[in-house]
């Protein structure tokens, strides 16, 4: 289940909740004031990969092995 972040514009509390996908399009209710005068916040994306450095070492070949050619 994804966490979306909302704020409530009655009383300016900003909160997050776990939701379903499909009850993604439900407008929650405020834990403070419960108010349903609520606007979903844009949130940064977490993204998990290879790290720049590290992608580029391991195009290069890093320490190991030999540096190309047959001996």
């Amino acid at each position: 289940m994804p966490l979306y972040e909302y704020k409530c514009n009655t009383c300016g509390e900003g909160f997050e909740k776990m939701v379903r996908f499909s009850e993604a399009n439900l407008i929650p209710t405020c834990p403070k004031c419960e108010s349903q005068d609520i606007q979903k916040k844009i949130s940064a994306v977490a993204s998990f990969g290879i790290s720049q450095s590290a992608g580029s070492m391991a195009l290069s070949g890093g320490s190991c092995g030999s540096s190309g050619g047959f001996s």
